[in-house]
This record gives structure tokens, C-alpha cells and sequence, in this order.
């Protein structure tokens, strides 16, 4: 126990020695910096644009069979997203508890972690389900165009069976992603987006030879449809290949037993969870509730609202790459006691973000008459569309900032994460759901007043982090992560490269083909996909007072005493 003090005692001075002293002199050279952080932040994006093109593929085919199609995508699809999102993060919880488990030391309980995970997703299939098959009730308190209502019942309660898979597949992944198998998804993704193109075209309009009918044209609802088999296809592929060829989980898996599902097991999961679940909602619930608002306004403004949401999806798909990989180098610069680096790192990500943005914003200001038609024929939405550009554009960049602001904030600590939470919150229900309300429909703004409204909530938050930014003492920061991680420079490293795989495993996800509801959804960027945080968070339940770390060779380490997730 002496022994043990003493070495506590002697690593206070060496954590706040290499805080101070690792400054400019320590710094790569700016042009290796750049690549280096190029080289992870394209890789982050292509996954996300992957991500983004399965959710918008659908919208784009209903696009072109008419604007009530579009609107009805939209509003139904907005709602979707509030319970199904709940237990897709709530599932999340895995990646966590299976990484201290397999930590630990505790083989076969990662795996138990899995059955359990998978036990939660077919018990919240049910509800989820029947929120589906009822949504177009909630579409027609806004919506009074009873063929877009329609339209609305036919596509949710298709959707329906989509929940399964998804919810399979997430569980699945977060799993595999604990255990260093990532690529996997990566390419089943990749295939799916394809395989959905495909399903999209022949099911909605048919496919002949030789003047012989092989597969009807069914209208509608083959969009729907394409999705539910790419679900089960993304499902199948992924779990043919990790599962019955390759059997990566062997290692881990203690074979069915009732213990994955007992209360006290589940109750621990839960616990993790929810509040994961929760925090999603939350956003999904501001942004399904201010873009439910365009249905008062027509079916032509709940179609462009779409549009939009589609293309800002779309966009921010190509640069949050750089926005993800600057979370996680500023995150490894301070465990390295490298405060210069991380503020460094925080300047080069911002630049290149809003940079980034800019040049979106020229390319849209040329190019949207030809980006509104991705999605529909329709001249007159186009024009709609049009009206709606300058304050489209100012979104963006506010938004671009926000995130860039958001990544500080969450990679620090509680404290900037509580400021984080607190501005978000009140951006989402005091400024940007009542102007939501107002601008486009009290004041007669119509399309532009939703981005407007947008605009203003995620000013306020640009104002609220960016003082807390200016406050934070970065070599403090530093000391603290160091404190937290006491780890090595290879340390760190590993847990840069564990970081990002975990965001490639778990982005693969697919979900309902519901663009962003508002930019400051959870989903258009989550800041708490860092393991470190994970772990914290973890802690915090569990309430042990150990401190986990990131250890190389994949596993979750306890800087503590070792802790066994059965003991929980």
C-alpha cells in the first residue's frame, strides 16, 4: 500500500513537467500535421458519406414520383427517428460495456454483453413497431393534404419491418467494433448502397425482358420496400461473413444462457444506456417538432424542407470528417500533456471545416439548380428551393462553427460538456422551435423562416462555446487528461487508431432514410463517440471510482484495480 502511494506521489511532478514543458518545440511540422490529419479525416468521411446516401436514396426516388411523395418522406420520417434512434443509441451501450468487459480480462461476458444487447433490440422492435404502423396520425395533426397523409401511412407502415435489422445489425457492430473487427461494415455498407439503388429502381418501376413482366412496378411504396431488403441484405452479409466464415466472435462467445437476460444484467445495460437513448431524443424530439410545423404551411414547404435537409446531410457528410478527427487528435494531444499541440490542432480543424464550408456554399450558390433536380423534376419546388438559399448557406456556416466549437467542448471534461448540454438545450426549446414557429408561419418568412430560425438557435450556442472556449486553461486540460490516461506517446496512438475504427464500425449503422430534422440533431454529429468518454461515463454509473483507459492491443484497460463487469 506504501509502495503504491509513493508511486502515485512521484507521477504527479512528471505529468505537470510534460504539460509544461511540451509546447511549439514538441509540435510535428504543420505540413505532416495536415496530412496526417487529412489522411483520418477523409476515411471519417467517406464512412459518413456512405452513411448519409443510404438515408437519402429513397428520398431522392419518391422525389421524382411527385412533391406529396416527398413531403410525406419528410414528415413521416421525422417522427420515425424519435423512437427508433432511442434504442439504436441506447444499444450503444455495448461498444462500452463489452470493451470493460473484454479489459477485464472477461472474455465470455463480452459476449454475454451481446446477447443482451440483442435481447433490448428485439423487445424495443415491439413498441417501435407499433409507433410505425400509427405515425401517420401524428403527420396528420400538421398535414391536412390527405394524399400526402396517405402517403404517409403507406411508407411508415412499410418502413415497419425495417426496425428487425437495424436494430440487429447496430447491436452487432458495436460488438464487433469492441473486439477490432471494423472493415466489415465498412464494405457491407459500401454494397448496400448499391444493392439499394438497385432495389429502389426495379421496385418502383418495374423490370421487363422481352416484353415479359419479371417484377411489377409497385409505385410507392417499392421505395419503402428497397429499404427493408437492404436491411435484411446489409444484416445477412455482415453476419454470414464475421459470424459463420470468419467466426470472429468464437473467442467470445459463452453460447446462449439465461444470464445475458436476467434482471440484474439488464438493469446494468439500462442503466448505460438510457440516458444515451435519452439525450437522443431529446434532439430527435426539437427537430421532428419545429419541422413538423412545415406541414401548417403546405405540402410544397414540407417537400423542399426535405430537399434541403437531404443536401445539408449531404455536405456535411463531405468535410465532418475533419471535424471527427480533430475530436480525436486534440483528445490524444492532451493525454499527451501537449496543450500547444491541442490548441494547434483546434485552429487547423476549424480552418479546414469553415474553409470547407465556404467553398460548399460556392459550389451551391452555382450548382443548385442542378442539386434541387437530385431530387425533384418539380420546377415549381425547385424555385421554392431557390428562395430559401441565403439563409440555407448562413445555416451551414453556423452550423459548421457549432460543431467545431462542440468537439472542444465534449473532449474536455464535464464541465464544458454541462455548458455544451445546457446551450443546446436552450438554443433547441427557447430560440429555435418558437421561431420555428413563428417565421415561416406567424410572420409569413415561409421555406427561408425554418433556416432563419435554425440560424438563430445555432448562433446562440456559437456564442455560448465560444466563450467557454476562451475560458479553458489548456494546460490544465492536459494535466488532467494526462492525469486520466498516465499512458505512453504509443499509448495514445493506439487509442487514436481505436477511436476512429469505433466511429468506421458503428457509422455504418442503417436507419430509417430520414434526413437530419434539424442541424443540431445528435445524429448529424455525436461528440460522445469517443471510448474515453465512454468509459467516464461508465465509471459514473457504476460508481466504483475506477479510472478505465484505452490499452493498446484493443482492449480496455483500468488504470485502477481490475474490475470484473459480473461484480457490477
Amino acid at each position: 500500500m506504501t509502495d503504491s502511494k509513493d508511486k502515485n506521489k512521484l507521477k504527479q511532478p512528471l505529468v505537470e513537467e510534460q504539460s509544461n514543458t511540451a509546447q511549439a518545440s514538441d509540435q510535428l511540422p504543420l505540413g505532416q500535421e495536415l496530412c496526417q490529419m487529412s489522411g483520418m479525416a477523409i476515411q471519417l468521411s467517406t464512412t459518413r458519406i456512405v452513411r448519409m446516401l443510404l438515408t437519402t436514396i429513397d428520398a431522392a426516388f419518391l422525389g421524382h414520383l411527385g412533391t406529396k411523395q416527398l413531403a410525406a418522406v419528410s414528415l413521416s420520417a421525422m417522427w420515425q427517428g424519435v423512437p427508433s434512434t432511442f434504442i439504436q443509441f441506447c444499444l450503444q451501450a455495448s461498444t462500452t460495456l463489452c470493451s470493460q468487459a473484454r479489459g477485464a480480462g472477461e472474455d465470455k461476458v463480452v459476449g454475454l454483453w451481446l446477447q443482451t444487447s440483442l435481447f433490448i433490440g428485439a423487445l424495443g422492435c415491439l413498441p417501435v413497431m407499433a409507433i410505425f404502423w400509427n405515425i401517420h396520425y401524428v403527420v396528420a395533426i400538421t398535414m391536412s393534404d390527405e394524399d400526402t397523409v396517405n402517403f404517409a401511412k403507406d411508407f411508415s407502415r412499410m418502413m415497419m419491418w425495417s426496425v428487425p435489422p437495424q436494430f440487429a445489425y447496430v447491436a452487432l457492430t458495436s460488438f464487433f467494433s469492441t473486439i477490432d473487427v471494423v472493415m466489415p461494415a465498412t464494405f457491407c455498407t459500401c454494397i448496400t448502397v448499391i444493392c439499394n439503388v438497385v432495389f429502389n429502381y426495379i421496385f418502383i418501376y418495374g423490370y421487363e425482358s422481352n416484353g415479359n413482366t419479371i417484377f411489377p412496378a409497385l409505385g410507392f411504396v417499392g421505395s419503402p420496400l428497397a429499404t427493408v431488403c437492404s436491411s435484411f441484405l446489409q444484416l445477412a452479409m455482415f453476419t454470414t461473413y464475421c459470424v459463420f466464415i470468419k467466426g470472429y466472435h468464437k473467442k467470445y462467445w459463452p453460447g446462449w444462457t439465461k444470464e445475458a437476460i436476467g434482471g440484474p444484467r439488464v438493469r446494468t445495460f439500462m442503466a448505460l444506456g438510457l440516458p444515451i437513448g435519452l439525450s437522443s431524443v431529446v434532439d430527435w424530439a426539437s427537430g421532428a417538432i419545429a419541422g413538423s410545423f412545415s406541414g401548417w404551411c403546405g405540402f410544397e414547404i414540407a417537400a423542399a424542407q426535405n430537399v434541403l435537409n437531404g443536401l445539408f446531410a449531404i455536405t456535411y457528410s463531405t468535410v465532418s470528417g475533419f471535424s471527427t478527427a480533430t475530436q480525436i487528435r486534440l483528445a490524444r494531444y492532451l493525454g499527451e500533456g501537449k496543450p500547444e499541440a491541442a490548441k494547434r490542432i483546434l485552429k487547423i480543424g476549424a480552418s479546414t471545416l469553415l474553409s470547407g464550408g465556404v467553398i460548399i456554399c460556392c459550389l451551391i450558390s452555382i450548382y443548385h439548380d442542378s442539386l434541387w433536380r437530385v431530387w425533384t423534376n418539380d420546377q415549381s419546388l425547385v424555385e421554392l428551393c431557390d428562395t430559401a438559399l441565403a439563409a440555407f448557406m448562413a445555416g451551414i456556416m453556423m452550423a459548421y462553427l457549432r460543431f467545431t466549437l462542440t468537439i472542444v467542448m465534449s473532449s474536455l471534461g464535464p464541465k464544458e460538456a454541462y455548458i455544451n448540454l445546457i446551450s443546446n438545450n436552450i438554443a433547441s426549446w427557447v430560440i429555435y422551435i418558437p421561431l420555428a414557429y413563428f417565421m415561416p408561419i406567424v410572420w409569413g418568412w415561409g421555406l427561408p423562416g425554418f433556416w432563419w430560425s435554425d440560424f438563430a438557435g445555432e448562433f446562440f450556442k456559437v456564442i455560448c462555446l465560444s466563450v467557454g472556449v476562451m475560458q479553458v486553461d489548456w494546460v490544465k486540460a492536459s494535466m488532467d487528461a494526462r492525469r486520466k490516461a498516465q499512458g505512453s506517446k504509443e499509448e495514445s496512438e493506439e487509442c487514436e487508431k481505436l477511436e476512429k475504427d469505433a466511429y468506421v464500425a458503428m457509422a455504418g449503422a442503417y436507419s430509417s432514410p430520414a434526413a437530419n430534422t434539424g442541424t443540431g440533431n445528435i445524429q448529424m454529429h455525436s461528440p460522445g463517440l469517443m471510448t474515453r468518454n465512454a468509459a467516464e461515463n461508465y465509471n459514473s454509473v457504476v460508481g466504483d471510482g475506477t479510472t478505465y483507459t484505452r490499452s493498446p492491443g484493443g482492449n480496455a484497460g483500468s488504470g485502477g484495480p481490475t474490475v470484473h463487469i459480473d461484480d457490477v
